[in-house]
């Protein structure tokens, strides 16, 4: 299988991971502390060039499309869709959630189900539920905006089974993993990649607040 590229800057450490065809990804993440997308597309070409790669080498490019940071997943989707673009290569998006999740239900097998949760500010989250099926897999329930204390009251007493996930720096490996079965179905219209926005930000509220 050739190599597939997987970014995701969802949250406030982005990440980047090159699937190789035989081995351990390489993969970079952001350090802690450190700001904005700006080394985003440097660490994706160091990863590449490192291994004598470049995108035209790739099978596709899988990106995280969120919910979370406005910022990171504006940049990161337009990173992906513009090398897959310039390389001719196919795309799919993947909710950044997905990759969290699939990472609790591959490192605990009691957790059956696995929800996901999101800071989105003034008072409500992000949610996603992610259940584990007879094959091991697992299907989702779309992410959707909720009140915060609805994952608190979750929380306080959960059942059997069931873990809460909050604020997970997402894998950018299991994004490639949850990617490549749609690369090799063609992949995503690039269009249709899109950031996973389920609330207006910050920045928009406050024009209208003061509008009003």
């Amino acid at each position: 299988m050739r190599p597939v590229l997987a970014l995701d800057a969802s949250t406030l450490r982005a990440s980047v991971a090159l699937c190789l065809e035989e081995g351990e990804p390489a993969v970079w993440t952001q350090a802690a502390g450190e700001r904005g997308t700006a080394a985003l597309a440097r660490a994706a070409s160091d990863l590449l060039t490192a291994r004598g790669l470049s995108a035209t080498d790739l099978f596709g490019v899988v990106v995280g499309t969120g919910p979370g940071s406005y910022t990171g997943l504006r940049a990161s989707i337009a990173l992906a869709r513009g090398l897959a673009l310039g390389a001719r290569l196919p795309v799919a998006g993947v909710p950044s959630c997905a990759a969290a999740a699939l990472a609790v239900l591959r490192a605990d097998p009691s957790v059956r189900h696995v929800v996901v949760a999101v800071d989105a500010r003034r008072a409500e989250a992000y949610r996603a539920d992610y259940v584990r099926d007879g094959q091991g897999l697992f299907e989702h329930r779309a992410p959707c905006l909720v009140p915060a204390g609805e994952l608190d009251a979750l929380e306080q007493a959960p059942p059997a089974g069931l873990r809460v996930l909050r604020e997970p720096d997402p894998d950018a490996r299991l994004l490639a993993v949850l990617g490549r079965p749609v690369l090799e179905a063609g992949g995503d219209l690039p269009d249709t990649v899109r950031p996973l926005y389920l609330k207006r930000s910050h920045a928009e509220l406050q024009l209208d607040d003061r509008a009003r």
